[in-house]
This record gives C-alpha cells, sequence and structure tokens, in this order.
C-alpha cells in the first residue's frame, strides 16, 4: 500500500477531493455543502479529507490555484506559433473552460459570499491579482517573441481580456446565452483586440 503515499498518489486523491467539492458545491451551494458530504462523494473517509485540506475556505484556495495552474498551462500549450496566435486566442475560451475546475455561477456565488466573508474575499482578491499578473507577463512574453507590438500597454489589454472572460460569464448566468455565442463573441473581440495587437510585418 505503500503507492498511496507517493506524490503522484497524493495529487490525484487531491484533484479528486477538489471535483468532489466543486460539484457539492454546484449542487447545494457553498454554505450548505459539508466537509462530510465532500468526503462521502469522493469515497474517502472524512478524516482522510481533513489530512488534505482542514475546511471548505481552504479547499476553495487549493481549487483556484488549480485553475491557476491550468490557465498557465493554457496560454504555454496553445501560443507557441506567431502564424497561430489568432487561432490558439479562439481556442483558448473553450479549453480553458474545460481544463478548469467548476462552474461559473460557483464562482459568482463565491464573490456574492466574499462581502461577508472576509477569508474568502482576501483568497478571491489573492486569486484575481495572479490571474492579472499571468496574462500581463503572458502578453509581455509574446511582445519579446516579436509576436505582438512592442507599444501595446500589457496592463491594459491584461485587465480588459479577463473583463471580457468575466463579462461573458455573467451573460451566460444572467442572459442565458449559450456557449455557441459566448465563443463567438469572444473570437471577434479576440480578433479585434489583439488582431490590432499583432506585429505588423
Amino acid at each position: 500500500m505503500r503507492t498511496k503515499f507517493t506524490p503522484r498518489y497524493r495529487t490525484e486523491l487531491k484533484e479528486k477531493i477538489m471535483q468532489s467539492a466543486m460539484e457539492n458545491f454546484a449542487k447545494n451551494g457553498f454554505d450548505r455543502t459539508r466537509m462530510e458530504d465532500i468526503a462521502t462523494a469522493a469515497g474517502l473517509a472524512k478524516g482522510t479529507l481533513y489530512l488534505y485540506f482542514k475546511n471548505k475556505e481552504d479547499l476553495f484556495y487549493a481549487i483556484c490555484e488549480h485553475n491557476l495552474g491550468e490557465l498557465r498551462n493554457q496560454l504555454s500549450r496553445l501560443f507557441n506559433r506567431k502564424e497561430n496566435i489568432m487561432l490558439d486566442a479562439e481556442r483558448f475560451y473553450d479549453e480553458y473552460q474545460k481544463a478548469s475546475l467548476g462552474s461559473d455561477t460557483i464562482w459568482f456565488e463565491m464573490i456574492a459570499l466574499s462581502t461577508r466573508s472576509p477569508k474568502l474575499r482576501k483568497i478571491l482578491a489573492e486569486n484575481q491579482s495572479k490571474v492579472y499578473q499571468v496574462v500581463k507577463e503572458f502578453l509581455k512574453t509574446e511582445i519579446e517573441r516579436g509576436f505582438l507590438r512592442e507599444d501595446i500597454n500589457t496592463d491594459v489589454i491584461a485587465s480588459a481580456l479577463i473583463a471580457l472572460y468575466n463579462g461573458l460569464a455573467v451573460n451566460k448566468l444572467l442572459l442565458q446565452t449559450s456557449n455557441s455565442e459566448s465563443q463567438k463573441a469572444w473570437i471577434e473581440t479576440i480578433r479585434a483586440l489583439i488582431g490590432t495587437a499583432a506585429t505588423k510585418q
């Protein structure tokens, strides 16, 4: 049974727990979900769950970090060839959604809860700051590689891309827009935003 203590096993188990947590948050809401519910859904003893996460906030922080890692992976994997930059920008929307844990509805619930929970507000603020830095560094890298113009304002473009993604998520939730409609809006905006920022030869 030594395999249970390998780094790979621990990583896989943590991901299983995080997925179980997001499913429970989506079904019952963050407040009504108990650690026991998460453990049961993951097929674990509650004691085992507490070996990895001390509470729901700790779990949510880990989910934020997981999704941040997925953002880095997607940006690194997709944007490697200058001639494919527009195609990759279009593909990113769907692929990031599939790779990250949870649904947009849960994130909006967490934002609402954060107005009454300083701990959740701190987690969300830290995560938003990290996302901004990842996107900004990505843009800087693309400039250095000659994929984007040197004179673009990376602060503004990073903020605009994040606002666009979040705004489309709001539309899906409130206006019930389809994923295909959201993807089309993303693509057309990216064409206008990144297309004008691309280096002209």
